[in-house]
Formats: structure tokens, sequence, C-alpha cells
């Protein structure tokens, strides 16, 4: 299970700007801490994550009784066409060799995971839905924006932190008309 840090409480930062989220995924929704944080601003929560232990281990510490969905699929595969308001993920975005820790490892430019997540994003989101994601300067994020634009997204960054030999990104990204 990913545990939560400096990366999630970002993502949770960012989100608690905004007032209404409507239909929220989450894809891969790890420890469920962004999920505890923001489900009160959703009229429909569903986390999901590759990980079906992940999943098992929230739904039995859930004391909070959360209103939240949990499904168990590959970067959100599984669901409908424009299902969703607001999608968001805090993906692995680490660059490596060989992916050997899918809760950090992000391929070998960091961004490959990322930009699976966005493919799946950009089919599940509503016309005027958002998409606010996590990404690191240590990955190769021009790919990452370069793909967005490919692909008729606007982004911006709305919030950046640094730590220790990177800075931690969230990305708001929504469809041009």
């Amino acid at each position: 299970m990913y545990l939560p840090a400096e990366d999630t409480f970002l993502l949770i930062r960012g989100l608690d700007s905004y007032n209404t989220l409507g239909r929220v995924l989450e894809i891969g929704f790890g420890s469920g801490k962004v999920a505890e944080s923001i489900n009160d601003k959703s009229e429909f929560y569903v986390g999901c994550d590759i990980n079906f232990d992940v999943l098992k281990e929230f739904k039995t510490k859930n004391i909070f009784n959360l209103k939240i969905d949990l499904v168990c699929c590959d970067s959100a595969s599984c669901f409908r066409p424009f299902s969703f308001d607001t999608i968001i993920f805090n993906p692995p975005y680490l660059p490596s060799e060989s992916i050997n820790d899918i809760t950090i490892n992000g391929g070998h430019e960091g961004c490959e995971v990322t930009i699976t997540f966005l493919k799946n994003s950009f089919r599940l989101l509503k016309v005027n839905g958002s998409i606010f994601f996590v990404a690191s300067t240590l990955s190769n994020l021009s790919k990452i924006t370069n793909f967005l634009k490919e692909n008729n997204f606007s982004y911006e960054e709305i919030l950046r932190e640094e730590f220790l030999f990177e800075h931690i990104l969230l990305y708001k990204c929504k469809r041009l008309t």
C-alpha cells in the first residue's frame, strides 16, 4: 500500500480550494487519504486501484463510513466514457529502468504511467470536467505537457513544492473546446 507522503498532501491542499467536484474518480486509490479529505465535496466518489488488497484494507479500516465505491481495475480501464466530472491521481512518477515498485516507479522517463492514466482519463472525463494530477521535476514533464497539447487539453500548474532534489507539482487539465 502507498503510504501518504508530501505528494498526497499537496494533492489534498490543491483540491481543498474547490467547493464541489461532482462525480469524482480517483485512479490509484492507495491509502484512501485523498478520498477521506475531499469526499464531502463530491456528489459520487469512486476509487480504483490495481491492487485488491489496498481496497480491501481501506474498506476494513474505514471508520468514517464514507460513501466511496471501490473498484479493482488497471488505470480505470473498466468505466464507461464521459462518466466523471473530476478525475484525480497521484501516479508513480520516479524514473526507473524497470518497474519494481508500482507505487513509485513511473517508467524509464518517469512519465509513462502518468501518460497511461491520462489516456484513460481523456475517455472518462465529461466534456467540461477537470483532471488533477501530481508530477515531479525528476520525470519528463515536457513529454507530459506535449501529450496534453496533442490531445487538445489545456493545463496549468496550480501548486508547486520543493522537496530535497525535486519539485512536486499539481496540474489541472481541461479539454479545449
